[in-house]
């Protein structure tokens, strides 16, 4: 495994489910449309496992092993979304989002403060 890097112990705080949650918000504030989230309706339960679970197999490892080396074995090649990499980072980033785009909000951590924090081991 490579080394740590300054974000391991932010990351280390949130729970999958957490950093599930963050990635999901930071892909909807960057715009996704109901377009881009409608495109696969029709297809049936053994063909959405088929197409999609080698990367929710990809995603459960990427959390134990969050980054891998490129093949001359010094780039990092991050394996998470990067709201999932850097989630202290993304959190602040979609209060802000969340309380500059959505009225009567009476939260400073609207998408934050509601997330599943483990404590660190």
């Amino acid at each position: 495994m490579a080394e740590e890097t300054p974000y391991d112990d932010c990351r280390a705080k949130y729970s999958r489910r957490g950093l599930t949650r963050l990635v999901l918000s930071d892909h909807a504030a960057g715009g996704s449309s109901w377009a881009d989230m409608a495109q696969y309706p029709g297809i049936d339960a053994a063909q959405a496992e088929e197409r999609f679970g080698p990367d929710i197999d990809r995603r459960h490892t990427a959390f134990e092993v969050p980054y891998r080396l490129d093949e001359t074995g010094r780039k990092r090649i991050h394996q998470l979304p990067t709201a999932a990499y850097h989630p202290c980072s993304a959190a602040r980033r979609l209060d802000r989002w969340a309380n500059s785009h959505v009225t009567l909000l009476d939260d400073d951590h609207p998408v934050s403060g509601h997330l599943t924090v483990e404590e660190s081991t």
